[in-house]
């Protein structure tokens, strides 16, 4: 895990800096520059050592003679098997890591190897012989790779866009990307950047760039792997169960210390106990760090969105130390705007938690941290049924109205008033009067979405049209949505500017592809039923998760308590960039009227972040750049 620059054609690089990334890799750095009679290339790398943590591990790698010249940002869970093929095939290996596994099979058989890899990554690889640089990335976008085309025959490349803004003439919005809060989750799938001038490779492409035109190409598609699964639902459980031990398997491979952001939630807590499990098993046991048990819960004193008490029903459980990092933003090493810097886009809540944990895994010797990231959208835990409530159609009633028994019985409260809001524009009121039974409870989460349809849109150019797409049931296509589209590429992002302004890897086993390409196989009643969300999980992991966490059905999620926060330990911040004149008279409108309402809510927080954001966003974005 690492970040990676570099420079395509430019004579003059002073303005390459390899200290803007050094956070992703404080181990080491390196850079090597084409010679002087050679095209003009320079390729930067800063390195967090994970695996083989010897200096034959620095980059960039060179191969074939030193025709090739290889920068990485990654990990390959399953680099040994594929090493083993390797060397089968005739090659030989230098190094004990995953970078130059990679490298000789991309070199072997080009940007298809990527299908045969298990991991994630973003790469750059020249050829120094035809002039030509190879770009790539994972299928679901977890390692990013930013670009800027500059002028003719210039291109700069980073794994953040920090590193890329002082080639630009000046660091502005995109102004074709809409940055208040509805509109945040529109961009992050595609090409586009909230910073103009600047382009993403999109997950799951590869982009070639030769003679000052670069060209990009998709690889994966998750729609064209999907597969047969049991037709029994205990013989698509014990499938589940299996691929899911082999993915925490292989991502605890490493030769650091690992730990787990463990909240007490489902979805880290069966993370953590499968490693647990894992540990305790018999068989053999390849590159696996035995030092796993170090789990790190968030702690917001006082607070309702504080979940100690789960985390310690989990740590205690499995007979664990649990480190509590309680989180005060006047403690903080990160103030408002450098936090929103630091993360680069803008989003729906504060960053603070989330970095100060990471710092804290940092602070413990943790340098891999593995999380539960991707279950939600993965296996609806956010109750996402808003496509099977979409459609009108009486042949649907039974198959809505079946999903609204199996969670009945569950501690799904029914907001009437917010279906009002909602679904009246839609004239869904009417339907679910004319063709439903009035339900008792319901999943609060879908009616969360705003602009619901409108989100709908991006998928017409997308994968709406792909016949596998069609076959699957309302469910899965609205979790295919969140997915790949919307919801999880946007926390994909966070979650690593997160760890990373630490030095910290995350890895999510619910993102292995082979789970991915499973779950979305199944019928939605393997994921929703039984009154419980993520129902195939649940039972998978029975006899593993602690039961009082398994049956759990209550859901906080990992966000700050901002409307606690903004009354307190922020509100000196927020008042000083008000006395400067720094904020609107909207926002000075909004911030009063916030401090003198009574019984305070969480909602009222997040309304106040939605108008406080963009600004904040935007003071921290010339502040910074202002000085390069």
């Amino acid at each position: 895990m690492c970040g990676i620059i570099g420079t395509i054609g430019f004579k003059d690089n002073s303005k390459l800096d390899l200290k803007n990334l050094s956070h992703r890799g404080p181990d080491s750095s390196g850079k090597w520059s084409s010679l002087e009679n050679e095209f003009p290339i320079v390729l930067g790398h800063n390195r967090l050592a994970i695996l083989d943590l010897t200096k034959s591990g620095y980059q960039p790698l060179l191969e074939n003679n030193n025709r090739y010249v290889f920068v990485f940002n990654g990990e390959i869970y399953n680099f040994l098997e594929l090493r083993k093929q390797l060397e089968s095939e005739g090659h030989v290996f230098k190094t004990q890591t995953d970078t130059e596994v990679f490298l000789k099979g991309l070199i072997s058989e080009g940007p298809e190897f990527q299908l045969r890899c298990n991991g994630m990554w973003s790469f750059c690889l020249w050829d120094r012989k035809k002039k030509t640089a190879l770009f790539g990335r994972d299928r679901f976008g977890k390692k990013p790779i930013f670009y800027s085309l500059i002028g003719n025959e210039k291109l700069v490349f980073a794994s953040e866009m920090k590193g890329i803004y002082p080639f630009l003439n000046s660091v502005q919005p995109n102004d074709n990307i809409n940055i208040h809060l509805q509109k945040l989750f529109d961009y992050e799938s595609t090409e586009n950047c909230v910073i103009s001038g600047i382009k993403r490779v999109p997950a799951g492409h590869y982009a070639v760039y030769k003679n000052g035109k670069l060209t990009t190409k998709r690889w994966w598609n998750t729609l064209d792997h999907l597969e047969e699964v049991p037709k029994s639902y205990e013989g698509q459980v014990d499938r589940w169960r299996e691929i899911f031990l082999s993915s925490v398997k292989i991502r605890m491979r490493a030769d650091v210390r690992i730990g787990t952001a463990l909240s007490g939630g489902l979805d880290s807590t069966a993370v953590f106990s499968t490693m647990n499990f894992l540990s305790g098993r018999k068989d053999s046991k390849v590159r696996e760090s035995k030092d796993w048990q170090h789990g790190f819960c968030s702690h917001f004193p006082g607070s309702d969105l504080d979940e100690l008490k789960w985390a310690k029903i989990a740590a205690k459980s499995l007979n664990v130390p649990l480190k509590i990092v309680n989180i005060d933003p006047l403690k903080s090493k990160w103030s408002i705007k450098d936090s929103l810097y630091h993360v680069e886009d803008p989003y729906n809540t504060l960053p603070i938690p989330m970095l100060e944990t990471y710092r804290a895994m940092s602070n413990a010797g943790v340098k891999v941290a593995i999380d539960g990231h991707g279950a939600d959208e993965l296996l609806a835990g956010y109750g996402e049924l808003t496509s099977l409530l979409k459609s009108s159609n009486s042949n649907e009633t039974a198959e809505i109205t079946a999903i609204m028994d199996s969670l009945e019985s569950g501690n799904y409260k029914f907001n009437s008033k917010s279906l009002k809001i909602n679904f009246i524009k839609y004239k869904f009121i009417n339907y679910l009067k004319t063709y439903l039974r009035k339900p008792k409870n319901f999943l609060t989460s879908v009616l969360v979405k705003n602009d619901w349809e409108y989100f709908r849109y991006k998928l017409n150019y997308y994968d709406q049209s792909h016949p596998e797409f069609k076959r699957l049931d309302p469910l899965s296509q609205d979790l295919y949505e969140s997915f790949h589209i919307t919801i999880l590429p946007t926390l994909l992002r966070n979650y690593d500017r997160y760890s990373m302004a630490s030095g910290i890897e995350i890895r999510m086993p619910f993102m292995d592809h082979r789970l991915v390409t499973y779950t979305f196989s199944l019928p939605w009643t393997s994921k929703v039923g039984a009154s419980y969300t993520k129902r195939i999980m649940r039972d998978a992991l029975k006899g593993i998760l602690p039961e009082q966490i398994r049956t759990r059905r209550d859901k906080i999620g990992w966000n700050a308590p901002l409307h606690e926060w903004f009354r307190g330990s922020l509100k000196n911040e927020i008042n000083e960039l008000i006395s400067k004149k720094m904020l609107s008279k909207k926002v000075k409108k909004y911030w009063y009227k916030f401090q003198k309402k009574k019984n305070l809510e969480m909602v009222d927080g997040q309304k106040l972040w939605r108008v406080l954001m963009p600004e904040l966003w935007k003071i921290s974005l010339f502040e910074k750049t202002h000085k390069l």
